[in-house]
């Protein structure tokens, strides 16, 4: 009788703890509510269309080009509206990969078994000056490349900031990275960003690839009320600070997300800038959200906090002006390394958290941070 009394108690409280409303510091969506919050809401009218990596139009290494940049340049240089595969040998690449605006679409794969056979990695830190920037990248670049504009606009900075310290960097819609490691190495011991991926466009899809970084691993979508959307399955993404960021509407479908303990204390998983005249930012489903062993005791991994961009207190934020991150993870296992009683915390701006646990609720109220939790498993959930 002892140890049923004792299955049912902890049973009881995972059950509870993903009981909606849930509470103001961990809400928790009711299936009704949870229906407004799936994968096709998400990408309001797209299907992401099936990856093939059988065929190779441009090669690099193995006898082909010898940057992933050359090939892209060469890629969009052809023109067409037909997709064209980039075959990326195993190895490690020292580079950037800018892609810029085109009608192009390009699909862009590792030859090896898995994505860690194939790196692309670099050092590359927000706070570098133009002219480092420019010794460490600019043999990529000549005038008259398609992404020159990108390099120019970057080397021409005093210190490159966020989006120039990108390593993959990508402007254009339609565009497949499948089986790929892409690195930013920088492990400064400050805040400054050091982004692996960015993706400014619409219909992206990522797959079966690893993002590893400290802060900002992977900026997601700009800000504003532009159409980005985003497709990431079956990905291991890495960081410490905010390390899925931006404004994008993105969905991470059977993915893991894992908080790095090695420079800091704390961990912030999401920091989306959601415009607030959109209903959707991030869709966590299917998924998995761990962290260090450095985390199980001190449970300091918080699963979001939003980046109120632009603001520089609390006290400006407006409600329904101002952006306000959204984020759901649903169906996703969440281990212990989460605050349970209270998996958020403040924003960027200073903003305290405030979660919506009210009976009749506005999902959308621009009062309240938009952070939600539905049916998660797990020792944390």
């Amino acid at each position: 009788m002892k140890v049923v009394a004792l299955f049912l108690l902890v049973v009881g409280c995972a059950i509870a703890d993903q009981t909606p409303p849930g509470t103001s510091t961990r809400p928790i969506l009711t299936s009704s509510e949870a229906s407004n919050y799936q994968k096709s809401n998400y990408l309001q009218g797209w299907s992401p269309e099936s990856i093939s990596t059988s065929s190779a139009d441009y090669t690099v290494g193995s006898g082909g080009y010898s940057t992933i940049q050359a090939a892209v340049n060469a890629a969009i240089k052809a023109g067409g509206s037909s997709r064209k595969h980039i075959k990326i040998s195993a190895g490690t690449y020292s580079e950037v990969v800018y892609i810029p605006s085109t009608n192009v679409p390009l699909t862009l794969y590792g030859a090896g078994s898995s994505p860690s056979n194939t790196v692309i990695s670099l050092s590359l830190s927000a706070l570098i000056s133009g002219s480092t920037y420019k010794n460490m990248v600019g043999g990529l670049f000549s005038s008259g490349d398609p992404a020159y504009s990108m390099f120019e606009s970057c080397a021409s900075k005093s210190a490159i900031g966020t989006s120039c310290s990108s390593v993959f960097w990508v402007k254009a819609a339609s565009v497949q990275i499948v089986n790929l490691t892409i690195e930013n190495s920088s492990k400064n011991t400050g805040t400054d960003q050091a982004v692996a991926l960015q993706t400014n466009s619409d219909k992206v899809q990522i797959e079966n690839s690893r993002l590893l970084g400290h802060q900002d691993t992977f900026y997601s979508g700009g800000g504003g009320t532009t159409t980005q959307r985003s497709h990431v399955t079956n990905t291991y993404i890495e960081g410490d600070v905010d390390f899925v960021f931006g404004g994008g509407t993105t969905v991470f479908e059977g993915c893991t997300f894992h908080a790095k303990a090695d420079r800091n204390s704390e961990a912030v998983v999401f920091a989306p800038e959601t415009d607030p005249s959109q209903t959707y930012g991030y869709l966590v489903v299917s998924s998995t959200i761990t962290g260090d062993n450095a985390y199980a005791d001190s449970r300091k991994v918080y699963f979001a906090r939003s980046w109120d961009a632009g603001l520089s207190s609390a006290n400006e934020y407006v409600a329904g002006s101002s952006p306000n991150g959204q984020v759901v993870i649903r169906e996703s296992t969440i281990n212990g390394v989460i605050p349970t009683k209270a998996p958020y915390t403040t924003a960027t701006s200073g903003r305290t958290y405030s979660g919506n646990a009210g009976s009749s609720r506005n999902l959308n109220d621009g009062n309240y941070n938009r952070f939600w939790e539905y049916a998660n498993t797990g020792n944390a959930a």
